[in-house]
Formats: C-alpha cells, sequence, structure tokens
C-alpha cells in the first residue's frame, strides 16, 4: 500500500524578499512583473498550464531588464510547478538557480523558501540525508531572519521525513512545534496543513474513524478556499483508507473523480499514485485487466531517470497481478524490476551512509583544530580584557565628569523654564484683568444705553398718553356737547338734508377722535382683551378695502392673560409694522401672526407689496424705533424683503416677565 504524503509548500505570498530602496519609484516593467506574480497566485491551483505560462513570461521579462531579484523569484515559481508535477530533478535544478542568484545579490530572504521546496523535491526521490540537511539550513535562515511562517513550514516538513521513516512520535514532536508557531501568527492555512498530517499519522497507526474525520475537516476548509490540488490529496488518502479497510467499491469512484480533478491539474506524481490505488482496488474486485490498465498508465508517468520512492510498490503489484493472471514470464520479469529499484535504492542508501561517516571524520578533525585555535585566541582575549579595563577606567572618570557637567546644565535649563512660564502666568493674569475690565466698561455703557432707550419710551408713552387726554377731555369733549346741541335744536325744528349731513359728521368726527385717542393710550387690555382689542385696530386698518388683514393669534386665552406691560410693547411693535404697510408697502393682503411659546412670544407680520428699499431697512425711523423697543425687551428681528412682499419674524424672551405673569395667573 502506497502512503500519500503531503508536504507544505510555501508559494509566491511566501517568497516576498523584494523590496525597492525606500523611496525609490519602480519602473514600469517592475509593476508589470507584480501584476503577473499576482496572476500566477490566482491560477496556481486552479490551472498549473496557465500558471507555467506566466512563471516563464516573467523570467523572461527579468532577465532581458537584468533583474536578478525577479528572475530568482520566477525560477522559485518554475520549480514550484515541476515538483506539482512530479519532475523533482527539474524542481531542484531551478531552486538551485534562484539560491545563485539571491546570493549574488546578498539577499536572504526569500532563501528559506528556497531551502524548504529543495528539501522536499530530495525527499520524494527518497534522498533523505540530503532533504534532512537543506531543511536544517531553512530551519536556520528562517530564525536569523524571524521568519516564522517558513520556521512552522520546515518543522511540519521535518516531521513528514520521520513519518515516511515510520518514526510517528518523533514525526508528532515536529507538528506540535509547527503548531505552535501557527497559533502565534495565526496561520489558519498552516494549522489545516498540520491537521492534515495528524490525519496521516492516524491513518498510517491504523485510526482511521479519528484520521476521516480530521481528513473531512479539512477537505471542507480547502473547497471553501478552491485549493483544488489540496482537495485532490485529501481525497486520495481518504480513498486510501477505503483500500485499506478493503472497501473496494467505495474506493473506485472516489479515486476515479480524483483522477479527474488531477489531470485537470496536470499533476502527474499524484496520478501515479491514484493509478496504483485504481489497480489495487480492482485486482481485489477481480478486474484483472482493468488493474493491469492503471498500473501500467502508473508506469508511464513515472519519471524512469528520477523515480519517486513509491515506483517499487508498482512493480511489485504488476508482479502479483500477472502471476494471478498464470503469465509467470511477464509476473517474473516485473519481479526482477522491482529487485533491481530496491536494491538501488538500498545500494544508494549505503553509498549515503559511507558519506555521512566521512563527513563526521572530516568534521571531527577540523572541530579538534577549531578546539586548539579558540584556546590560543583566549589567551589573546585575556591580554587585551585587561587592556580594556584600564580603557574602561578612564572612559568612567570622563563620563562622570561629562555626566555632572549635563546635570548643572539641566537644573539651570530648568529653572529657566520655570522662571519664563511664571513670567507668561503673569502676563497672562495681567490680560485677563485687563479684559474683565474692559468687558465691565462694555457693560455699563450697554446698561446706561438701554436705561435711556427705557425712558426714551416712557417719555413716549407719557406724551401720547397727555395727548390722548387732551383730544378725549378737549375735543371729544367739545364734540359731544356739540352733537348734544344740534340734537336739541333737530328736536325742535325738524331734520332736513344738510342737518342729517352735519349730524353724521359730528359723529364720524367723535369716533375718530375716540380712536385716534385709544391708539395714542389704549385702555388697559385686560378690559377688552387684548386679542379683541388687535382685531379692532387691524380692521380698521382695513376699511378703506384696499388691504385684507388675515390675523392668527394662538393661543388667545394665553396671550390675553400676558402683562400690560409688554403687551403694550407688542400693541407699538405691530402698530408700526401695520402702519408701514398700509403707508408704503401697496400690498394688498397682509398676514399677522402672533404664537405664545414656553419660553418666548413670535411675530410674524409679512405682505405682498413692493418691498422696503435697500437703504430703508438700516435708516428707517419705524424699523429703528422697533429695534430700540426690541432691545430693550432682550428681543431679535429678522427682515425678508424683495419685490414680492416682506417678512418679518420676531422673538421676544419672556423670561424678564416670568414673575408676573405668576403672579397674575395665582391672582
Amino acid at each position: 500500500m502506497i502512503a500519500t504524503l503531503r508536504i507544505t509548500i510555501p508559494l509566491l505570498l511566501a517568497l516576498c524578499f523584494y523590496s525597492p530602496a525606500l523611496g525609490q519609484e519602480k519602473s514600469r516593467q517592475e509593476v508589470k512583473l507584480d501584476s503577473l506574480f499576482d496572476e500566477y497566485v490566482n491560477v496556481v491551483h486552479t490551472s498549473p498550464v496557465e500558471a507555467k505560462l506566466i512563471a516563464d513570461k516573467i523570467l523572461q521579462i527579468s532577465e532581458e531588464n537584468s533583474y536578478d531579484i525577479y528572475a530568482a523569484k520566477a525560477h522559485y515559481l518554475l520549480g514550484n510547478l515541476a515538483y506539482k508535477k512530479g519532475e523533482f530533478s527539474t524542481t531542484i535544478e531551478e531552486i538551485n538557480t534562484a539560491i545563485d542568484l539571491l546570493a549574488r545579490n546578498g539577499v536572504q530572504k526569500g532563501l528559506p523558501a528556497c531551502y524548504n521546496l529543495l528539501a522536499v523535491a530530495y525527499k520524494n526521490m527518497g534522498m533523505l540525508s540530503e532533504a534532512t540537511e537543506h531543511f536544517m539550513s531553512g530551519l536556520q535562515l528562517a530564525k536569523q531572519l524571524g521568519d516564522k511562517r517558513h520556521e512552522g513550514n520546515t518543522y511540519q516538513n521535518i516531521a513528514l521525513i520521520y513519518f515516511q521513516q515510520q518514526k510517528y512520535g518523533q514525526a508528532m514532536e515536529n507538528l506540535d512545534r509547527a503548531k505552535e508557531i501557527y497559533e502565534a501568527i495565526n496561520d489558519q492555512g498552516g494549522l489545516i496543513d498540520i491537521m492534515f498530517n495528524y490525519a496521516n499519522i492516524h491513518k498510517e497507526q491504523g485510526n482511521y474513524e479519528k484520521a476521516r474525520e480530521q481528513y473531512l475537516e479539512v477537505l471542507a476548509y480547502f473547497e471553501g478556499v478552491e485549493h483544488y490540488s489540496k482537495v485532490a490529496y485529501v481525497n486520495i488518502n481518504l480513498s486510501q483508507m477505503l483500500v485499506e479497510e478493503e472497501r473496494y467499491k467505495e474506493a473506485v469512484p472516489l479515486l476515479k473523480k480524483t483522477l479527474q480533478l488531477l489531470e485537470k491539474l496536470n499533476l502527474h506524481s499524484d496520478m501515479a499514485i491514484v493509478y496504483n490505488d485504481l489497480g489495487l482496488s480492482n485486482m481485489n474486485l477481480g478486474n484483472l485487466n482493468v488493474a493491469i490498465q492503471y498500473f501500467d498508465k502508473a508506469l508511464k508517468i513515472i519519471d524512469i531517470d528520477n523515480p519517486p520512492y513509491f515506483t517499487g510498490e508498482v512493480y511489485k503489484n504488476l508482479s502479483q497481478l500477472y502471476r494471478m493472471k498464470g503469465d509467470y514470464k511477464k509476473a517474473l520479469l516485473y519481479y526482477e524490476q522491482y529487485v533491481a529499484y530496491e536494491e538501488s535504492v538500498n545500494s544508494l542508501e549505503k553509498e549515503k551512509y559511507q558519506e555521512e561517516l566521512e563527513q563526521e571524520y572530516e568534521t571531527a578533525l577540523k572541530e579538534t583544530r577549531i578546539a586548539l585555535l579558540e584556546r590560543e585566541k583566549s589567551l589573546k582575549e585575556a591580554e587585551l580584557q585587561k587592556s580594556e579595563l584600564q580603557e574602561k577606567r578612564q572612559r568612567l572618570v570622563k563620563n562622570v565628569f561629562i555626566a555632572g557637567f549635563l546635570l548643572v546644565l539641566l537644573t539651570l535649563i530648568i529653572l529657566r523654564y520655570f522662571y519664563v512660564q511664571k513670567m507668561k502666568a503673569q502676563r497672562r493674569l495681567a490680560e485677563q484683568q485687563e479684559e474683565n475690565s474692559r468687558q465691565a466698561i462694555n457693560q455699563l455703557i450697554k446698561d446706561y444705553k438701554l436705561t435711556v432707550i427705557e425712558r426714551y419710551q416712557e417719555g413716549q408713552e407719557q406724551e401720547r398718553s397727555r395727548i390722548a387726554r387732551e383730544i378725549h377731555d378737549g375735543i371729544g369733549s367739545d364734540l359731544a356737547s356739540l352733537k348734544m346741541m344740534l340734537e336739541h335744536y333737530l328736536e325742535h325744528k325738524g331734520m332736513d338734508h344738510n342737518a342729517g349731513r352735519i349730524m353724521t359728521g359730528i359723529q364720524n368726527a367723535c369716533k375718530d377722535i375716540r380712536n385716534l385717542s385709544h391708539q395714542l393710550h389704549p385702555l388697559p387690555f385686560s378690559q377688552t382683551g387684548f386679542s379683541s382689542f388687535l382685531k379692532d385696530f387691524l380692521v380698521q386698518k382695513t376699511n378703506d378695502g384696499k388691504l385684507r388683514i388675515n390675523t392668527f393669534f394662538f393661543p388667545e386665552k394665553d396671550i390675553d392673560r400676558l402683562p400690560d406691560i409688554l403687551l403694550a410693547d407688542v400693541y407699538r411693535i405691530l402698530q408700526e409694522l401695520v402702519n408701514n404697510i398700509v403707508q408704503h408697502a401697496d400690498a394688498r393682503e397682509a398676514e399677522v401672526q402672533l404664537t405664545l411659546h414656553e419660553a418666548y412670544i413670535n411675530i410674524v407680520v409679512n405682505d405682498n407689496g413692493q418691498g422696503i428699499p435697500q437703504g430703508k431697512k438700516a435708516s428707517g425711523i419705524g424699523l429703528r424705533n422697533i429695534r430700540e423697543r426690541l432691545e430693550a425687551l432682550a428681543g431679535t428681528m429678522s427682515i425678508e424683503s424683495s419685490e414680492k412682499g416682506t417678512l418679518v419674524n420676531i422673538d421676544i424672551p419672556l423670561i424678564n416677565h416670568s414673575n408676573i405673569i405668576s403672579d397674575e395667573e395665582a391672582a
């Protein structure tokens, strides 16, 4: 039975040893090469033929432009593809070329990957000593460079050498080392490979259920990431377990499915393994001719110059098969080939063992010579240490003096720093005091200005009140007396047309005098209700029919309960705005909104007139009076005016009147 052993091979992404000098921009050809590397990574697991074409193109461009590092990468990629096809001698040739290019340019990053791939090629050719030597070289370099991923890969591959020698305990130890490294760097792919090789060991130890459980978990991962070559490797091992369990009918379909995938990927060496297992299965099912066909296909794929380690098994299986058919001549022929292969392998191992002994002897001699040289070196080092000790004492005295000087200098710097900080703090304090004084003066000026405005408005109200009383008590009383005398006169003389016109004129004059008096000094709003009073005022402004005013007061009852002082200011503001509309806007329609909110009262007045001229917004007497009144009330006003009309929006906070409102509501 052939055990299918897979090796963790670092691909392109693990071979990142080229990087331009800091600040150096890549040429157009280098950018193109990087793009080709990305294309290679995308197809290497699904289309090896296309990957080979890309690698050849990378090598061609690299050699044309003398890019040695890129050429080294290209040789590595070609070696990896040759390994997948089972062409191990080609792999060794390509990787040695890559190593020479890296060494020529003094580049070490990338060598661990090369040594790793070189070692697995030797391993699959049965040359375990060479494989171990290159694995150890790669491991040492990976540790020097801090390349944890390649360090883990190497431990895993060393484990597989022990696996091939059936030293499963030592194989497990190296797999455990690799697992610790993969967990530390969170390499999920590496951990899956570890699980794959754990399953291989369980399989070889006959623990098929545990192995099958791990194989299926690994298979699901590789199918998810579309790593089809490793999907094929897992299926090979699953089918081989079925063969070992003598479940040949279940093994054949899985082997055929795997063979189709390997043919698509052009993995010849692995196809030889599957052909051999198909031959074994058909031989045990009694399909002898079919079995012979599969064994013959396996031999056609095997490289005779560099046969893999399982070649002898194929010869042995064919010999047994022809013996079962009674064709003893062919059975003897294949058995002789089997024996010749095994003898060549054993002879090669003997030669390797002899070479190793000679190397160990030469190494021992070298070590003895080195020990003598080291002894002489230690004597010279003792003399050097004595002179170095004297030099250290002199250096210590010098350093103490320098340290003392620096300490004094540092103390002076710290003292100066604190002095500067203190002066800055005093300067900031003086500036702050000056700013506070400036703000206090500005506040006093503002308070004085507000007081002047309040007194001015108070004087206006008093003058309005006096004029209103004079009109009401003087002219109003005279007109009322005149009306009464005319009525008394007409009772005796009778009413004619002219007398009626006189009576109507006197009545209209009385009404106008009363309205004018109320506008100059309205009655307390609590008597009539502010909303009703304001609506009456607005109705009077629309008597001529030229202007229509729509009103919206909400909520009216709460507005009516506001303090008379505040309502008087609201009335004066609205009076000024409406008078401006009537006198200057030439509007056909206007709207007055009065809305009471929790913290402020909002006034909105808009019309569809000709708008306010630009200069009047700042210089108009009416708007200036409104601004002064709002300044006293801490209110705000915004004006939007155009040829299509004007909108005035005013907000007056209630904070200065909240106590008055509360007292009135309580009453």
